[in-house]
């Protein structure tokens, strides 16, 4: 016999037929469970429907690991917040022009009639196309209809009673298992003839705003140059009595002087006349006692005759 043969006993055979016995079958088994998986998981913000054969469960799987028949297939439906947008939605008025309006929907599906939902589309997943765009494309035109003129989607009372008026329209789709949280109006495109006249009209205001703020203007320096001018002429009057009681007051003073004058040369003519002997007194007081040099004829006489004043003098 060779040295590189090996011998294996029976009883080594008879041990290795033992575990063979025990690994094939758990190895089958667990090849069974991996095929037929008797457990699932549902993520977070999900919710599982299951079914069987067709039938669908009435109880929804919350989130999180669950053990169920391997048999059951399970659909995993997305309960989170969803936005739903449409581009280019016609909307007719009554002046019978059509308006291109976009619409966003933010929806999520009802994790408590998911099951509902699933039996009624047979997936979840398209809610949105089977339910809700159709509904929505209904209401958004049917809401056009109360718009009298195309150019009145531009007014804000006008955009937000068509969110309401789609709103409280889409509620019905809660029994469907869709919850619509709110509805935005994004975008109006107007027939080109109505933005003409649009942007006519709004220029047109904006130049009658400018010429109201210009006369505004104009009145306010009208009326800052009228009390100047009376304030001026309220400061000339002022100045013109402030002059004429100046003017009265030196009048009255040249008056008073004049007359105080008069009655003083008045008086000293009074007093004079009365008393003519002063008139010689002043003469004597301002001769320097020089005789005049001033030669007179024969049958002149002198100014100053000395001769009676010194007799005046005597007593």
């Amino acid at each position: 016999m060779s040295n590189n043969t090996i011998e294996i006993s029976p009883k080594a055979i008879t041990n290795a037929k033992r575990i063979a016995s025990i690994l094939i079958p758990f190895a089958f088994f667990l090849v069974l469970l991996a095929i037929l998986t008797p457990f699932t998981t549902i993520p977070a913000g999900h919710v599982g429907v299951a079914s069987l054969f067709g039938k669908v469960d009435t109880q929804e799987l919350n989130e999180g690991f669950h053990i169920i028949n391997p048999l059951k297939k399970v659909q995993k439906i997305d309960c989170r917040n969803k936005e739903l947008t449409l581009k280019d939605v016609g909307v007719p008025s009554q002046d019978q022009l059509t308006t291109d309006v976009d619409v966003t929907v933010k929806w999520r599906v009802d994790r408590n009639l998911a099951a509902e939902a699933v039996q009624d589309t047979g997936d979840a997943g398209v809610l949105e196309s089977v339910h809700l765009t159709p509904k929505l494309r209904s209401l958004i035109r049917e809401a056009g209809k109360g718009i009298k003129n195309a150019e009145d989607f531009y007014q804000d009372e006008i955009q937000v009673s068509m969110q309401v008026r789609i709103l409280e329209g889409l509620d019905s789709l809660a029994q469907k298992g869709i919850l619509v949280e709110e509805v935005l109006l994004r975008r109006f495109d107007l027939p080109r003839m109505i933005v003409q006249g649009v942007e006519d009209k709004k220029r047109q205001k904006q130049l009658a705003e400018r010429q109201i703020e210009e006369l505004k203007r104009f009145t306010t320096e009208q009326e800052q140059k009228q009390v100047q001018a009376k304030a001026e002429k309220l400061a000339a009057i002022e100045e013109a009595q402030k002059r004429r009681a100046l003017a009265d007051a030196k009048a009255y003073e040249t008056t008073a002087q004049a007359k105080a004058q008069a009655e003083a040369i008045h008086t000293e003519g009074e007093a004079l006349r009365k008393n003519p002997e002063i008139i010689q007194l002043r003469t004597v007081e301002k001769w320097n006692g020089a005789l005049p040099r001033v030669m007179l004829g024969d049958d002149a006489t002198p100014l100053i005759n000395l001769s009676d004043l010194e007799k005046k003098k005597a007593p």
